[in-house]
């Protein structure tokens, strides 16, 4: 050994008079040098391992969860180079005390290194393998492709739906228009042969008359529903923060001559502001007590409750009527465009008055919904109370309404 490495030696503790380790070896050099040099290379790949170890828990932190495991492994990995070097010392200086030292820590760390690895099997063995995680790669490529593809689909779905939306609706709304230039010749020439014909023209005559003008009225009635059904999806009106209750006295005011004539009673509860269209908003109101009234039992005075409720970042109103209700299977179909529960010799009107209502409250963000226990009829409206973002129905898929019970 050399001179300063005997030296250092000298410096550590002994056993007092016991014998060098060396002596065992008859001082054979080339028996020395053997165990010395075996020694020294195991105890430099023993202090190796930890600074991979190191470097491995370093870059691995975030993704493993028991790096202290490894870090105790690695302690274990120091001992035991520690005790090769002592080994080579023991051949010239006789410091068993601090190898046996060394060996009982070495000991220790050992057994916690076992005791803590063992709990660490499963979760070491459901690890994926490299091929198992390539292949992982591989199927999750695959999902992100067929989903961008899935993705692109609706995206052209979505587009070609809100053109389809869009021409139907440019379609009834020029479809409208042009019916009404001959419906008002039809209805003019109609009154014109019942004003100067009177006189001429028989019973029968006069009374074929008044079914072309009754059904001219009422086609007219059809083409105006038509229109400001096709206008709520297009309308560039901007929506302004306005109490509820002044759109609906508007629409109260539309409806006098009804209220009087059918002797109704109509009551409404206290109402927040809201961000909407105004018109729109009269629109829904006109509408809904409008169906009230006119839905009434004959044997009683239509009785209407507007109600109102906030609910968060909602409100919810409710119109309440005593009516003739409606069957709990037709709840849906009420807000259907065209779809009519009753002749219109029982009770007039176009059948699209509630479709305009669903479309106002979709236009609006919100939800439309009808209850009715076949006494007396409910709809249930929830409108957002701050306001949302702008939306066109004709822009792609609309929210739809709440599930109707049934």
């Amino acid at each position: 050994m050399p001179d300063f490495l005997l030296q250092a030696v000298d410096l550590l503790p002994t056993g007092g008079s016991l014998l060098p380790h060396g002596y065992c070896f008859m001082r054979k050099p080339d028996l020395i040098w053997l165990h010395v040099i075996s020694d020294g290379v195991i105890a430099l790949a023993y202090f190796m391992i930890p600074v991979v170890l190191v470097y491995f828990i370093r870059r691995m932190r975030a993704r493993i969860s028991f790096n202290w495991a490894i870090a105790l492994f690695a302690s274990f990995i120091v001992l035991c180079g520690t005790g090769h070097i002592l080994d080579i010392v023991v051949i010239w200086k006789p410091i068993y005390y601090l190898q046996g030292w060394v060996r009982a820590l070495t000991a220790v760390v050992s057994l916690a290194t076992a005791l803590a690895i063992v709990p660490l099997v499963p979760k070491l063995l459901s690890m994926k393998t490299p091929d198992e995680l390539e292949e992982a790669n591989a199927k999750l490529r695959a999902e992100v492709i067929a989903r961008e593809a899935a993705e692109e689909d609706l995206r052209r779905s979505l587009a070609d739906l809100s053109r389809a939306v869009h021409e139907l609706e440019q379609f009834a709304y020029i479809t409208s228009h042009d019916l009404q230039a001959p419906l008002r010749n039809i209805a003019g020439f109609s009154q014109l042969l019942s004003r100067r014909y009177t006189q001429k023209l028989d019973g029968d005559a006069l009374e074929f008359l008044q079914f072309i003008e009754q059904g001219v009225r009422q086609m007219q009635a059809l083409i105006k529903d038509l229109l400001l059904l096709s206008r709520v999806g297009r309308t560039e009106a901007r929506a302004e923060r306005r109490p509820l209750d002044e759109a609906l006295r508007t629409a109260l005011n539309t409806l006098r001559p009804d209220i009087t004539a059918r002797g109704a009673n109509v009551v409404f509860d206290p109402m927040p502001d809201v961000p909407a269209v105004q018109s729109l908003l009269v629109q829904l109101f006109q509408n809904l007590v409008g169906n009230a009234i006119k839905f009434h039992k004959p044997d009683a005075h239509p009785e209407v409750h507007v109600g109102c409720q906030r609910e968060e970042r909602f409100v919810h109103l409710t119109v309440k009527d005593n009516g003739i209700g409606v069957a709990s299977d037709q709840l849906e179909n009420i807000f259907a465009v065209f779809r009519r529960l009753h002749s219109a010799d029982e009770y007039e009107g176009t059948g699209i008055g509630l479709a305009i209502c669903r479309k106002i409250v979709q236009h609006h963000r919100g939800e439309i919904w009808a209850e009715s226990d076949g006494s007396g009829t409910t709809i249930h409206v929830r409108l957002p109370l701050e306001e949302p973002a702008p939306v066109r129905l004709t822009d792609g898929v609309v929210p739809l309404a709440r599930p109707l019970p049934v």
